[in-house]
């Protein structure tokens, strides 16, 4: 018979199963390396916190300015707006001039001939002009006077649809009413237009 002795392989098999890690070698050159490397790890971590405060400082400072440049670039719209407020009222203004001055030109144009064709010894006490239609009043020392006035407004050329309306005596002379058109000529139209643009 064969006796097999279990319990020293058993013994053998544990002590097989726990290998033991051993660096060959002395311990000084493998703590050097492991030092080495750590402190490459802090001068790296070190240069990049430098680097990201450095970054972070620029951008602080680019920040400022462009707070400084809004500030300063706020006072310039401001007068910017000002000034485009203050150029509004001016084109306003300009435009109601220049729209009076425009609805001024007929009614001065319809005086200045009215004051051409009036007689010696006639006055004028109203003249009313609407959508160029004229209502005139006046006195006159005679009838001649009243007639001459009717026949220059005809014959100028400037009057349409002359009517004489109420011609009566008074105690100074002769009381009249008269209506018409203001219709200027066509050669005086072109220049009358003319003179509104």
């Amino acid at each position: 018979m064969i006796k097999i002795n279990l319990l020293s392989e058993r013994k053998q098999t544990k002590a097989k199963a726990a290998p033991s890690l051993k660096l060959e070698g002395s311990g000084a050159p493998q703590s050097a390396l492991l030092v080495g490397i750590v402190l490459l790890g802090f001068i790296v971590a070190g240069v990049w916190g430098w680097l990201l405060h450095t970054r972070t400082k620029e951008l602080e400072q680019k920040h400022r300015a462009a707070d400084a440049e809004l500030v300063r670039l706020e006072e310039v719209r401001k007068k910017g707006d000002e000034y485009k407020k203050r150029k509004e009222l001016l084109a306003r203004k300009i435009d109601l001039i220049t729209n009076l001055k425009k609805r001024q030109e007929v009614p001065v144009h319809i005086l200045d001939q009215v004051s051409k064709n009036l007689p010696d010894f006639l006055w004028l006490d109203s003249l009313v002009a609407n959508n160029n239609a004229i209502t005139i009043t006046g006195k006159a020392t005679t009838y001649n006077a009243v007639s001459n006035f009717y026949n220059n407004l005809t014959a100028s050329g400037y009057f349409a649809d002359v009517t004489l309306g109420r011609t009566s005596e008074a105690q100074d002379g002769v009381v009249f009413s008269l209506t018409c058109r203001f219709s200027p000529p066509a050669e005086a139209a072109p220049t009358a237009a003319a003179n509104e643009g």
